[in-house]
């Protein structure tokens, strides 16, 4: 047999409660890539690198470091990610030239 749970919060029914937990919110999370928003590898700030999974502080500063890239595979032939964490990620990777 299978049960069926219902959640109902405290705000429902008031207008606008969720448009305030999201504006209040929106300063305490970092910012995240979304899986449809493409990140430019060659100007993206440290912090939005590591909102990539996998990328933590010390990717993310070599991804800094290895700056400029002309493709996003020179991630991989620049051997700044190893090859399993790089597969993760690459559909949202761009390398914007300037």
């Amino acid at each position: 047999m299978r049960m069926e749970h219902r959640v109902r919060s405290r705000s429902v029914g008031r207008p606008g409660a969720v448009e305030e937990r999201m504006v209040a919110g929106a300063s305490e999370t970092p910012a995240r890539v979304g899986r449809n928003m493409l990140l430019d590898i060659n100007r993206a700030e440290i912090s939005r690198l590591k909102s990539l999974t996998g990328i933590g502080e010390h990717y993310a500063k070599k991804i800094v470091e290895g700056r400029p890239y002309h493709h996003r595979e020179e991630l991989l032939t620049k051997e700044i990610l190893p090859e399993y964490i790089y597969g993760r990620i690459m559909d949202r990777l761009v390398a914007n030239q300037s």
